[in-house]
Protein backbone atom coordinates (compact mmCIF):
# COMPACT_ATOMS: atom_id res chain seq x y z
CA UNK A 1 0.00 0.00 0.00
CA UNK A 2 2.70 2.49 1.01
CA UNK A 3 4.78 1.77 -2.09
CA UNK A 4 1.81 2.43 -4.35
CA UNK A 5 1.26 5.68 -2.49
CA UNK A 6 4.87 6.78 -3.07
CA UNK A 7 4.97 5.62 -6.69
CA UNK A 8 2.17 8.04 -7.45
CA UNK A 9 4.60 10.92 -6.88
CA UNK A 10 7.68 9.28 -8.31
CA UNK A 11 6.21 8.71 -11.78
CA UNK A 12 6.40 12.32 -12.88
CA UNK A 13 6.78 15.92 -11.83
CA UNK A 14 5.11 16.87 -8.59
CA UNK A 15 2.11 19.13 -8.79
CA UNK A 16 1.48 21.73 -6.13
CA UNK A 17 -1.15 19.50 -4.52
CA UNK A 18 1.11 16.45 -4.81
CA UNK A 19 3.96 18.37 -3.17
CA UNK A 20 1.73 19.36 -0.26
CA UNK A 21 0.56 15.76 0.13
CA UNK A 22 4.10 14.39 -0.05
CA UNK A 23 5.28 16.81 2.63
CA UNK A 24 2.34 15.95 4.88
CA UNK A 25 2.84 12.20 4.46
CA UNK A 26 6.60 11.75 4.17
CA UNK A 27 8.12 14.70 6.02
CA UNK A 28 5.84 16.09 8.71
CA UNK A 29 5.15 12.83 10.60
CA UNK A 30 8.78 11.73 10.46
CA UNK A 31 10.07 15.10 11.68
CA UNK A 32 7.52 15.28 14.49
CA UNK A 33 8.37 11.73 15.56
CA UNK A 34 12.11 12.43 15.44
CA UNK A 35 11.63 15.61 17.48
CA UNK A 36 9.67 13.68 20.09
CA UNK A 37 12.35 10.97 20.16
CA UNK A 38 15.04 13.64 20.55
CA UNK A 39 13.23 15.16 23.49
CA UNK A 40 12.69 11.77 25.13
CA UNK A 41 16.29 10.63 24.59
CA UNK A 42 17.59 13.93 25.94
CA UNK A 43 15.49 13.60 29.10
CA UNK A 44 16.89 10.10 29.67
CA UNK A 45 20.46 11.32 29.18
CA UNK A 46 19.97 14.30 31.49
CA UNK A 47 18.30 12.22 34.22
CA UNK A 48 21.11 9.67 34.14
CA UNK A 49 23.30 12.25 35.87
CA UNK A 50 26.31 11.47 33.70
CA UNK A 51 26.07 14.46 31.39
CA UNK A 52 25.38 17.58 33.47
CA UNK A 53 28.78 19.08 32.71
CA UNK A 54 28.57 18.34 28.99
CA UNK A 55 26.88 20.04 26.10
CA UNK A 56 23.46 18.56 26.94
CA UNK A 57 22.04 21.35 29.14
CA UNK A 58 22.79 23.92 26.44
CA UNK A 59 21.50 21.57 23.77
CA UNK A 60 18.34 21.04 25.80
CA UNK A 61 17.38 24.72 25.48
CA UNK A 62 18.05 24.75 21.75
CA UNK A 63 16.16 21.52 21.13
CA UNK A 64 13.17 22.80 23.11
CA UNK A 65 13.06 25.89 20.87
CA UNK A 66 13.41 23.86 17.67
CA UNK A 67 10.76 21.39 18.81
CA UNK A 68 8.28 24.14 19.69
CA UNK A 69 8.84 26.26 16.56
CA UNK A 70 8.78 23.40 14.07
CA UNK A 71 5.81 21.72 15.74
CA UNK A 72 3.75 24.92 15.57
CA UNK A 73 4.76 25.57 11.98
CA UNK A 74 3.94 22.03 10.82
CA UNK A 75 0.49 22.33 12.40
CA UNK A 76 -0.02 25.66 10.59
CA UNK A 77 1.03 24.10 7.29
CA UNK A 78 -1.34 21.17 7.72
CA UNK A 79 -4.31 23.15 9.00
CA UNK A 80 -4.07 26.36 6.97
CA UNK A 81 -1.31 26.65 4.36
CA UNK A 82 -1.66 23.36 2.52
CA UNK A 83 -5.47 23.29 2.31
CA UNK A 84 -5.28 26.84 0.94
CA UNK A 85 -2.58 25.91 -1.60
CA UNK A 86 -4.41 22.75 -2.68
CA UNK A 87 -7.55 24.79 -3.30
CA UNK A 88 -5.57 27.34 -5.29
CA UNK A 89 -3.84 24.72 -7.43
CA UNK A 90 -7.19 23.85 -9.00
CA UNK A 91 -8.14 27.38 -9.97
CA UNK A 92 -6.70 30.56 -11.42
CA UNK A 93 -5.49 32.85 -8.66
CA UNK A 94 -7.43 36.04 -8.15
CA UNK A 95 -6.05 39.43 -7.20
CA UNK A 96 -7.34 39.17 -3.63
CA UNK A 97 -5.25 36.02 -3.18
CA UNK A 98 -2.12 38.02 -4.01
CA UNK A 99 -1.95 39.36 -0.46
CA UNK A 100 -2.38 35.89 1.05
CA UNK A 101 0.24 34.40 -1.27
CA UNK A 102 2.69 37.19 -0.46
CA UNK A 103 2.12 36.70 3.26
CA UNK A 104 2.42 32.92 2.95
CA UNK A 105 5.67 33.16 0.99
CA UNK A 106 7.16 35.64 3.47
CA UNK A 107 6.08 33.48 6.41
CA UNK A 108 7.59 30.34 4.87
CA UNK A 109 10.86 32.13 4.11
CA UNK A 110 11.06 33.63 7.61
CA UNK A 111 10.36 30.29 9.29
CA UNK A 112 12.83 28.44 7.09
CA UNK A 113 15.47 31.05 7.95
CA UNK A 114 14.65 30.67 11.65
CA UNK A 115 14.90 26.87 11.45
CA UNK A 116 18.17 27.06 9.52
CA UNK A 117 19.67 29.37 12.17
CA UNK A 118 18.45 27.16 15.02
CA UNK A 119 19.90 24.06 13.34
CA UNK A 120 23.17 25.90 12.75
CA UNK A 121 23.31 26.79 16.46
CA UNK A 122 22.54 23.18 17.36
CA UNK A 123 25.30 22.03 15.01
CA UNK A 124 27.69 24.47 16.68
CA UNK A 125 26.79 23.18 20.16
CA UNK A 126 27.55 19.59 19.14
CA UNK A 127 30.72 20.55 17.25
CA UNK A 128 29.39 19.63 13.80
CA UNK A 129 28.20 16.27 15.13
CA UNK A 130 31.78 15.14 15.68
CA UNK A 131 31.58 12.27 18.13
CA UNK A 132 34.35 11.92 20.70
CA UNK A 133 35.91 8.55 21.39
CA UNK A 134 35.34 8.76 25.14
CA UNK A 135 31.57 9.27 24.83
CA UNK A 136 29.40 6.31 25.72
CA UNK A 137 27.10 4.62 23.22
CA UNK A 138 23.95 6.44 24.37
CA UNK A 139 25.46 9.87 23.82
CA UNK A 140 26.96 8.85 20.47
CA UNK A 141 23.59 7.51 19.32
CA UNK A 142 21.88 10.70 20.45
CA UNK A 143 24.27 12.93 18.51
CA UNK A 144 23.79 10.71 15.46
CA UNK A 145 20.01 11.03 15.88
CA UNK A 146 20.31 14.84 15.94
CA UNK A 147 22.33 14.71 12.73
CA UNK A 148 19.63 12.62 11.02
CA UNK A 149 16.94 14.99 12.33
CA UNK A 150 18.79 17.96 10.87
CA UNK A 151 19.07 16.23 7.50
CA UNK A 152 15.34 15.41 7.47
CA UNK A 153 14.41 19.01 8.32
CA UNK A 154 16.74 20.30 5.61
CA UNK A 155 15.20 17.89 3.10
CA UNK A 156 11.70 19.11 4.01
CA UNK A 157 12.68 22.78 3.65
CA UNK A 158 14.43 22.09 0.34
CA UNK A 159 11.33 20.39 -1.06
CA UNK A 160 9.25 23.41 -0.06
CA UNK A 161 11.79 25.78 -1.63
CA UNK A 162 11.78 23.83 -4.89
CA UNK A 163 8.06 23.03 -5.15
CA UNK A 164 6.08 25.62 -3.17
CA UNK A 165 8.14 28.82 -3.41
CA UNK A 166 8.05 28.94 -7.24
CA UNK A 167 4.25 28.75 -7.26
CA UNK A 168 3.93 31.47 -4.63
CA UNK A 169 6.50 33.68 -6.36
CA UNK A 170 4.74 33.24 -9.70
CA UNK A 171 1.33 34.15 -8.28
CA UNK A 172 2.63 37.18 -6.40
CA UNK A 173 4.47 38.53 -9.45
CA UNK A 174 1.45 37.98 -11.67
CA UNK A 175 -0.46 40.67 -9.75
CA UNK A 176 2.33 43.23 -9.24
Amino acid sequence: MRLNFLNKWLDGPLTLEGSCNLIMVEHHPVILEMLEQSKHQLEILLHSGKYHSTLLPQLSRRLFQINKEIGQYIRAEQEYFFPYLKKQSNQESACDEYILNTHLLETMQEKHDLFTKALHQQRKIVNNYMIKKDWDTDLKNYINHLFLLEKKIQSWMELERKKLYPYLIKTTRKHE
